[in-house]
């Protein structure tokens, strides 16, 4: 019945999620809208690239969700975190040949924006969207072009980054009369939307182009290399990152140092180890040697975030800008927010 849909949602997300540059690991996620009540959003624990006409996402009535977030009220004494999450749940709807699963944890904002949603974490994207001067170079680079942008001051996931989303498009709407395709999330990451499925694909490529075109950033990005030392053993051979960590003297507080964005929090921080006990991601500061001690899927998931966050960090110094980083609140939401842990949790069983 939704067939056509679901062949774009695979279509947009594997553009999107076949390219460690866009998303790393588990990050990111898509949506389409199949009627005027339905929504296949990307599910809790799955890659972009997974996604298939039949499996990786769950179906919503985003309808409800949206209804939800436009008549909230603020001033009721309640935890709207948790309100929400379950808003989001209780919307599922089962589909016959579908998995139930848990429905992303952005599928809020997903509801309000145009049919097709790809929201990604680009390092591209991201060396703005991580950088004090952030919001002044994209409005020198997408100020004036046919269609409109949202920069969002950071923000918590969930509940109030949507109502926040919320908020600008309207004020965007009755500002320039039309409504923001391209949104710029601070220590976050970026959204575009379309009602045309090869629009929001090419949208998508044509920000970060734009970006990379600015700054000069036309080299390729760093390919992946991990070596298997035993099942539950790999050995980073990533050229870019050894060489990092080969001129770094490096301690254990080397992430919490630069907390750049919730992924960097969730799949680095607490996973690291230098030069002694053993953990995930374990790191000789002398000799540059990085070892996972886990199995394959976890251990490129770590790889990739890691070289994301290593490439985001050097391409604002290359850029000149300043690296603009979390506050110790928001870090410490991040580390509390149960969706998150669910998200961490179920990371060992991706697979490629």
């Amino acid at each position: 019945m939704y067939e056509q849909g679901l062949k774009e949602l695979e279509i947009i997300s594997k553009a999107a999620g076949n390219r460690i540059d866009y998303v790393q690991g588990g990050g990111g996620n898509t949506s389409v809208k199949l009627n005027n009540e339905l929504m296949a959003v990307k599910a809790s624990g799955f890659k972009l690239n997974q996604i298939t006409p039949t499996e990786g996402f769950v179906v919503v009535n985003y309808k409800n969700i949206k209804t939800y977030y436009e008549g909230v009220d603020l001033s009721q004494d309640v935890d709207f975190e948790k309100e929400s999450v379950e808003v989001a749940k209780k919307n599922v709807v089962e589909m016959e040949g579908l998995k139930v699963l848990r429905p992303s944890v952005e599928a809020g904002f997903h509801s309000i924006m145009k049919k097709y949603v790809i929201h990604t974490h680009p390092v591209y994207a991201n060396i703005l969207c991580c950088s004090k001067e952030g919001a002044t170079v994209v409005e020198k680079i997408f100020g004036g072009r046919e269609y409109a942008y949202l920069w969002i001051p950071y923000i918590n996931p969930g509940f109030c980054l949507t109502l926040k989303i919320k908020e600008e498009i309207d004020l965007c709407i009755k500002r320039c009369g039309k409504f923001p395709e391209v949104v710029f999330m601070e220590n976050h990451g970026l959204i575009v939307t379309a009602d045309d499925y090869q629009r929001a694909v090419e949208l998508h490529e044509e920000v970060n182009n734009l970006i990379r075109g600015n700054f000069k950033l036309q080299e390729a990005y760093p390919v992946i290399n991990l070596e298997k030392v035993d099942d539950n053993t790999f050995r980073s051979k990533t050229e870019y990152i050894v060489n990092y960590f080969s001129e770094k003297d490096i301690s254990r507080d080397f992430f919490d140092k630069a907390a750049l964005y919730p992924d960097q929090l969730v799949y680095l921080n607490s996973s690291l180890s230098v030069n002694g006990s053993e953990n995930k991601l374990n790191i000789n500061s002398k000799t540059g040697e990085l070892l996972y001690k886990t199995n394959y899927s976890e251990a490129m998931t770590i790889e990739e975030t890691l070289l994301g966050y290593l490439y985001v960090v050097n391409g604002i110094e290359k850029c000149g800008l300043d690296i603009k980083v979390m506050s110790e609140r928001e870090i410490e939401f991040i580390r509390n927010w149960e969706s998150e842990a669910y998200r961490k949790s179920l990371v060992k069983d991706l697979t490629k």
